[in-house]
């Protein structure tokens, strides 16, 4: 049995590359170092860079950008992934390539992402419910509302990080949706009410509401 900490260098990966407004990359592939330069929607241009190695005994990916280097660890079949707050990298393993295009197409996402039912309630999904979670807002993916719009009203009305709140449009983006805590019930309302106003006055299909858990 082969050790899961075993030199991948030499392993082959596909990498899909997303900006937070537009699909720069889809389905490359590689085997040892990636280098790509990718143009982004403002114009300005992008050097990537992926190198398989082991690191503290552990198989990763490193991923270095203009200025920023993190590690993607890898899992059996390997696919991993990481954003740096401008950027979103995917990768999967194509060394047992039958596995790997199978867990490719069920879990890469259509460029839409993930698109729930409408009316759907993500309290109904235990998965989606945070530990503690008795009110807040319920943000549901579509495929029209622009993802650079979600960040911004994110951090505008939640007081959300620009990295927290990059972290929570893609979890929309890939899950579906997301269930965000508020300190009241009036509160998760009077935001709700805010984006959902934002959104429309810009037509943008925003699915923003205030729920909780009845007591």
């Amino acid at each position: 049995m082969a050790s899961e900490n075993a030199d991948i260098s030499g392993k082959r990966f596909l990498v899909s590359v997303f900006e937070i407004r537009q699909e720069l990359v889809w389905a490359d592939e590689f085997a040892g170092r990636y280098t790509k330069t990718v143009t982004l929607a403002d114009g300005s241009t992008r050097t990537i860079e992926l190198t398989p190695m082991v690191r503290d005994g552990m198989s990763v990916v490193e991923f270095k950008d203009t200025g920023h280097r993190s590690y993607m660890g890898t899992l059996a079949v390997r696919t991993a992934t990481t954003t740096n707050g401008a950027l979103m990298v995917r990768i999967a393993d194509l060394d047992d390539l039958d596995a790997a295009r199978a867990e490719w197409r069920s879990r890469v996402p259509a460029p839409h992402g993930t698109l729930l039912p409408p009316g759907t309630s993500l309290l109904t999904l235990p998965d989606f419910v945070p530990p503690g979670f008795t009110q807040g807002i319920q943000i549901l993916n579509d495929d029209s509302t622009p993802m650079n719009f979600v960040v911004s009203v994110l951090g505008t009305h939640l007081s959300l990080p620009r990295e927290d709140a990059n972290r929570t449009m893609l979890t929309i983006h890939l899950l579906g949706g997301v269930l965000l805590p508020t300190a009241t019930l009036a509160d998760a309302e009077r935001i709700a009410a805010l984006m959902t106003a934002e959104a429309g006055r810009l037509g943008y299909p925003l699915a923003c509401s205030a729920v909780s858990i009845a007591p």
